[in-house]
């Protein structure tokens, strides 16, 4: 959570006032672009993952893009950021693990609403059974399923070689799981592998040298906020996502002015996935 300084108060309420604004009928219009993450994509009560079903995931989107978001491919997004170039409305979807459900249920919302999509794959965990990261969750997408799901046009970027908690490695045991996640999705997809999303949002500012030692362009966390030119690249916020998200917490979200989001890039070693205030 945030530090709750006059600032940030300040700007949850302007949030508040331009997320009821959007719920009307406003297009918000702040700086920066909203990254939106996901995990797994499941109608399964039992699931314990940080989930959304289906048609939570279909209304989600369709309310972001009804609020004036314009969702583009994550890497293009990350290239504009980087130039230095206005990313004021835009937006990205990502998923994080890469389970399967992404790949039974994601991909046919994203097909019909024209959505691109980013999906962070742990590389040596592909079809794996209940992983460790997620007891009784369902199983991590297969070496083919990954490779149909490139096909179909979804971007992949890394999330490390096992989802280890970065800040507790060091030397040759950090670089193998970001540079050899890297270099083992590359070989898979015959393409480069720019991005990378830190295991459990954990980061310190050396995970994030190493990461960019390691050949990635850019990292991101899970710390709530948006993206904008002039930040640091290995710290990028989004804002996590699940079926309780509400519609009004999403538009308050969209909505609130970017500076309002307090230390959205700072070192973290504790896991925050909610949203900012909830």
């Amino acid at each position: 959570m945030g530090s709750r300084t006059p600032r940030s108060i300040v700007g949850r309420a302007v949030g508040v006032v331009r997320g009821a604004g959007a719920m009307a009928g406003w297009r918000p219009r702040p700086r920066g672009a909203s990254v939106l993450t996901y995990h797994d994509v499941t109608d399964d009560p039992a699931n314990p993952t940080e989930q959304v079903t289906p048609a939570a995931l279909r209304a989600q989107l369709i309310a972001a893009v009804h609020w004036g978001v314009c969702f583009v491919p994550l890497p293009d997004l990350c290239e504009r950021v980087l130039r230095g170039e206005p990313v004021d409305g835009l937006g990205a979807i990502t998923f994080d693990d890469a389970l399967v459900g992404v790949y039974r249920s994601a991909v046919g919302v994203l097909s019909e609403l024209g959505l691109p999509a980013t999906v962070f794959v742990v590389s040596d965990r592909l079809g794996a059974e209940e992983p460790a990261w997620y007891p009784g969750s369902d199983r991590v997408m297969t070496m083919d399923e990954l490779r149909e799901l490139a096909a179909a046009g979804v971007d992949v970027q890394s999330h490390t070689r096992t989802h280890a908690d970065l800040p507790s490695l060091t030397g040759a045991d950090l670089d193998r799981e970001l540079a050899g996640s890297r270099a083992a999705l590359s070989d898979l997809l015959g393409r480069d592998i720019d991005y990378l999303a830190y295991p459990f949002g954990h980061y310190d500012h050396h995970v994030c040298r190493a990461a960019r030692d390691a050949g990635y362009r850019g990292a991101f966390t899970f710390r709530n906020g948006r993206v904008a030119p002039g930040l640091d690249p290995y710290r990028l916020p989004r804002m996590p996502m699940w079926t309780d998200a509400k519609s009004f917490r999403l538009a308050y979200n969209i909505a609130r002015p970017t500076w309002s989001f307090p230390e959205n890039q700072v070192d973290s070693v504790t896991r925050d996935s909610t949203f900012e205030g909830s």
